[in-house]
């Protein structure tokens, strides 16, 4: 079973080794994980796939960072902004993944960008952290946001990705561990099963990672 844990940071963005976060999610079911700062490589089956984070809300710097991520480097991954950035980080070639969705506004993701995400085989991530950090109010308020993007993904068909966000190895999570809190947000586990392989399917692992912003 292909199951790619989306988002990871490793020491020195985290506090834990990238060796030990191998060994920590391969345990936990992962046969891969996509490690902002790292380089990409492969060992007895279990792939460290590069990522690039952009945090900056500026297009120029995706822009930049697209053309510097070369097809096969590795996961270019961007924060979300208002509407305009969505929009047109979206139809930059060499994005990969949008995400934090969940800490924008709701017309930061409409019809109009969720059908621009599907045509150009961008995936939202669904960043399951806050599910297990945020308490009361805005834990129901990112539940209910993120419920608004599976309905616009059951619309226009987007792909969708799983991440754990973790920087230490207690906050890694097991495959059923992240098949159950996606069932919080309105994800069938066979869907979000077929998030966990997404990564796979975007791009071949490997290369240099660099992070910006």
């Amino acid at each position: 079973m292909i199951a790619t844990d989306a988002t990871v940071f490793p020491s020195p963005l985290g506090n834990t080794s990238i060796r030990r976060m191998i060994l920590e999610t391969r345990e936990l079911g992962f046969d891969s994980i996509v490690a902002i700062g790292q380089p990409g490589w492969e060992k007895d089956g279990f792939s460290v796939i590069g990522g690039m984070l952009i945090r900056e809300t500026k297009v120029k710097a995706v822009i930049n960072a697209a053309r510097e991520n070369s097809p096969g480097k590795g996961v270019l991954v961007v924060n979300a902004g208002n509407n305009a950035f969505n929009r047109a980080i979206i139809q930059i070639k060499g994005v990969h993944v949008i995400r934090h969705l969940h800490k924008t506004e709701k017309n930061s993701f409409d019809h109009i960008i969720a059908r621009m995400t599907a045509e150009n085989h961008v995936a939202i991530d669904i960043d399951l952290r806050p599910l297990v950090m945020l308490r009361g109010f805005w834990r129901q308020k990112t539940i209910q946001r993120y419920k608004d993007i599976i309905g616009l993904c059951d619309r226009f068909e987007f792909p969708l990705t799983l991440s754990s966000n973790a920087r230490s190895v207690v906050e890694l999570k097991s495959v059923k561990e992240m098949v159950n809190l996606a069932a919080l947000v309105g994800i069938a586990e066979p869907d979000a099963r077929e998030a966990l392989a997404t990564i796979k399917h975007l791009l071949s692992p490997g290369g240099p990672v660099q992070v910006v912003g």
